[in-house]
């Protein structure tokens, strides 16, 4: 009975000890919901959003009540334009590296509530609409850089996240003004280290 204690304060005290951890490295992916604006078109427009998804790791260093949150993630997004008897979607695809500043509200050994922001610079492809309504794939910079804000809670090695990501610049397009995208991103991930 004595050794069962001991080995389950020794486990006990090494999740302690992984949680205070100065650094960490983890993976994570989740679900976006996507909204691309398209402007100053002749016929009367609904701009809708649509679900997409990342996944990538991530490294955290902690350095007492703050943190810095650099990732490497692959995101797909999707915008909807809805018309009279017709609907497309903007789709494009990106490697994204987010760079967050955070701060630990609630630093307990099991359970931590963060809040962070900081810059995305994003890679990006050619933008494709889904059907051939506005044209065929936009050519837009290959470099975008967003602002990202949110809120987040450790649960032991699991991550949730909440937050909200706005482009910086317009796609560039001759025919159509397309906003700058907007998204709501919930990620999960696992603290590996």
């Amino acid at each position: 009975m004595k050794k069962l204690f001991i080995l389950l304060a020794v486990c006990l005290g090494t999740l302690t000890c992984m949680a205070q951890s100065p650094l960490n490295f983890g993976i994570h992916g989740g679900i976006s919901n996507t909204k691309i604006k398209v402007k100053d078109v002749p016929t009367v427009l609904k701009n809708g959003s649509n679900t997409g998804y990342m996944f990538g790791v991530f490294a955290r260093v902690n350095l007492g009540p703050l943190y810095v949150e650099p990732s490497l993630n692959y995101s797909h997004k999707e915008g909807e334009v809805k018309g009279d008897g017709y609907s497309s979607s903007l789709k494009y695809n990106s490697f994204d590296i987010p760079l967050m500043v955070g701060l630990h509200i609630l630093d307990l050994p099991i359970v931590k509530l963060r809040a962070y922001l900081g810059p995305v610079v994003s890679f990006t492809g050619k933008l494709k609409w889904d059907k051939g309504d506005f044209g065929n794939a936009i050519d837009n910079d290959k470099t975008m850089w967003n602002g990202k804000i949110g809120v987040g809670v450790d649960i032991w090695k699991l991550t949730f996240d909440i937050d909200y990501e706005k482009g910086l610049k317009k796609f560039q397009n001759d025919e159509i003004k397309i906003k700058a995208p907007r998204s709501f991103n919930f990620t999960l991930g696992f603290k590996i280290i």
